[in-house]
């Protein structure tokens, strides 16, 4: 029976995979949430399931002794074992996500966005919160069967991509996810001789306003169709937009079934997904 750690499922694309992958009997899911009662989308999901098969753990991917504890819990579940780690948590802005270096009133306001507020949580939850995820949940997943460690990254954070659409946007945001791309890189150097597999998967530009919070449904879309308009205004014929997250997940989570050790350290883009799924 194959087990799953998604670290980061409370709403959106993370939901969305604790949902496809607890819909197959055979799979067991855990997920962490920084708030269990806050989690209102993943209680409704667990609530109407077919499977008992998803077990929620609290624990918030910024704190290594929470996130410790949850596989600790874990192993206790599933004799020590893990076989797939999927990190998803990932902390993003709709209102200032797609800034470029030149949206920023002066530089004081470029370092604020950089250096206190945004990028700062976001490097530990985008950066950070992938090590500690790792480090936590490594014991069990060196006894597990596939030994996958997979970030969910961003073409926002590739170089290559950004050259060719002409991505000047989410700087600050795409910053932190060009590190947590390195750290994968770390961890496959690492891991290899282990018989690891470490990759960095992108969901392409989802559209995850259903399940945002505090009222934010609309301000994500409106920023989502923003920024698709601007890569099609730079690239007319650039086969890129927004699309849901059963579709995204879908495309996904067959990458993921199909990871072998030729893809340890590398980003596989939406695009080449679904590429080599057709």
């Amino acid at each position: 029976m194959p087990s799953y750690a998604v670290i980061g499922g409370s709403r959106g694309i993370g939901l969305e995979i604790v949902r496809q992958l607890s819909s197959d009997s055979e799979n067991t899911v855990f997920v962490t949430v920084r708030s269990r009662s806050a989690s209102t989308y993943l209680a409704d999901l667990v609530a109407k399931a077919k499977y008992r098969n998803i077990h929620v753990l609290e624990a918030d991917v910024i704190d290594h002794l929470a996130l410790k504890a949850a596989a600790e819990e874990m192993a206790k579940a599933t004799g020590g074992s893990l076989d797939v780690l999927i990190n998803n948590a990932a902390r993003m802005e709709p209102t200032n996500l797609y800034n470029g270096f030149f949206d920023y009133e002066d530089g004081d306001a470029l370092d604020t966005e950089f250096l206190e507020s945004m990028s700062a949580f976001a490097f530990k939850v985008n950066v950070l919160g992938f090590v500690h995820s790792v480090n936590a949940f490594l014991p069990l997943l060196r006894k597990g069967s596939t030994k996958k460690i997979v970030l969910i990254g961003t073409e926002g954070g590739e170089r290559e991509f950004v050259r060719v659409a002409h991505l000047h946007g989410m700087s600050a945001y795409g910053t932190t996810k060009a590190a947590a791309h390195m750290v994968v890189a770390k961890y496959a150097v690492l891991l290899e001789r282990d018989g690891f597999i470490v990759a960095s998967v992108a969901p392409g530009l989802v559209d995850v306003s259903a399940t945002a919070t505090g009222g934010s449904g609309q301000i994500w879309k409106e920023a989502l169709e923003t920024q698709e308009a601007k890569i099609r205004k730079e690239i007319p014929d650039f086969m890129f937009h927004a699309i849901s997250p059963e579709d995204s997940v879908t495309t996904v989570l067959r990458t993921i079934a199909a990871l072998d050790l030729s893809h340890c350290g590398k980003f596989i883009g939406h695009r080449e997904q679904k590429a080599a799924q057709n």
